[in-house]
């Protein structure tokens, strides 16, 4: 049997989130303030989760308004500024508020997945990185996004 395109985005999906909590809940209070890396200025392991906690929450209202007929962000968006502004944002949120929010996305985003109809899947518009985007190649960049920066936080737990 097959797979559909709804399944396989969302196996793939459920298995980094699988992995990336699988992580987070393994870390001691002082992992969570091990320097990561930089992104226009110094990441503490908390401020990667903070980042992908809000990413999804965007690509998913993103992907609704394409869905919409919607254009995606504006040709002069700015995803660095975006990017510290929400972790700024979300400084007084603790770990489990950030999972627990993850979790709360992750429900938006199966319900918006299983809205979508075969021709939804291929409307475009444009993502934060100034890219033009299907909405599956969207469904996509979250795993790999997660999963990208799943990698950065056990880099920077390895080197410290």
């Amino acid at each position: 049997m097959t797979q559909t395109k709804k399944e396989v985005i969302q196996a793939k999906l459920s298995a980094i989130r699988d992995e990336l909590n699988a992580t987070v809940r393994a870390l001691t209070p002082e992992q969570w303030s091990t320097k990561a890396y930089s992104e226009g200025s110094e990441w503490q392991v908390i401020d990667i989760l903070r980042h992908v906690a809000d990413s999804e929450r965007g690509m998913t209202s993103l992907m609704i308004q394409i869905k919409g007929g919607g254009d995606g962000v504006p040709a002069d968006f700015d995803l660095t500024r975006w990017n510290q502004r929400v972790v700024s944002k979300l400084a007084d949120k603790g770990p489990q508020d950030l999972v627990d929010g993850m979790a709360q996305n992750r429900v938006a985003l199966f319900a918006f997945i299983d809205e979508l109809e075969d021709e939804d899947w291929g409307k475009k518009g444009r993502h934060a990185s100034l890219k033009i985007m299907t909405i599956e190649e969207v469904c996509h960049l979250i795993a790999d996004h997660e999963a990208l920066h799943l990698a950065g936080i056990r880099e920077a737990l390895s080197t410290n």
